[in-house]
């Protein structure tokens, strides 16, 4: 299912194949001497468009892949982590050891160390900002499960019967998150890139296929005075050339 930004996208390139046809559609009237915007630049400009969408378009079925297989990964970590520092808890490891497992899971969780309160409203509207620890991003959650492992390692009398509590098994996951990790990594890369590629072929000042839309209206407008029925053919095509959206967007 397309991204609310892929829509977008899909939407202004439709409005820009229907400004080519209204445009062609004057025929000689419409001559403008910017080279840019004549009709044969406009078709070319939709072509390279397309063909950037295209290649966006390829490559995200194999990130999704990735995406949802490191995903289904990580996951699981959070309630592991959980049940490992009960076996913890339930093993009587030494307070000091309790503490920092307990610490690492937490920031496993995403959670607070100490809960905030937020301060009474001065008045002025603005409300506090505080520094966020929720460190959940993979590579900080490898780092944390990984502390985690060495942590129940060192302790002799962490010693589970459950397969999925030990040591060797909390090992094999670590691997399969640092695997999974690592292919959703270099799959996100040349996907960055296409979607920079696109971008600039959209929204580049001056160039981007938005300026040029808007040039073109305004072409239009002076060639044939904004209340002529060619202008408000136009008129009603909407583009807006707002900030481009993120390339991992």
């Amino acid at each position: 299912m397309p991204s609310q930004i892929e829509s977008g996208i899909s939407t202004y390139v439709g409005h820009f194949r229907l400004l080519i046809d209204v445009c062609g559609g004057f025929g000689s009237r419409y001559n403008p001497t910017r080279p840019e915007l004549t009709i044969t630049s406009l078709e070319a400009q939709l072509g390279r468009i397309r063909t950037a969408i295209e290649t966006v378009d390829s490559l995200v079925p194999s990130y999704l892949l990735a995406e949802g297989l490191r995903r289904d990964e990580f996951v699981k970590i959070p309630p592991l982590a959980i049940r490992v520092q009960a076996i913890a808890v339930s093993s009587d490891l030494p307070a000091a050891i309790l503490t920092r497992i307990k610490e690492v899971v937490r920031r496993i969780e995403g959670r607070r160390a100490v809960r905030i309160t937020p301060p009474p409203n001065d008045g002025s509207g603005e409300q506090p900002r505080h520094i966020s620890v929720s460190q959940v991003s993979f590579n900080e959650q490898i780092e944390h499960f990984q502390q985690l492992i060495s942590l129940v390692a060192s302790q002799p009398t962490y010693n589970p019967a459950e397969t999925s509590l030990q040591v060797s098994s909390l090992e094999s996951q670590l691997t399969l998150l640092n695997e999974t990790n690592d292919t959703a990594m270099v799959a996100i890369v040349p996907l960055t890139a296409a979607r920079e590629a696109r971008n600039e072929l959209l929204y580049a000042p001056h160039t981007g296929m938005m300026d040029t839309a808007l040039a073109v209206k305004e072409y239009v407008k002076g060639v044939f005075g904004a209340n002529s029925a060619e202008y408000k053919k136009v008129r009603r095509i909407s583009f807006k050339n707002r900030k481009a959206p993120m390339a991992t967007e």
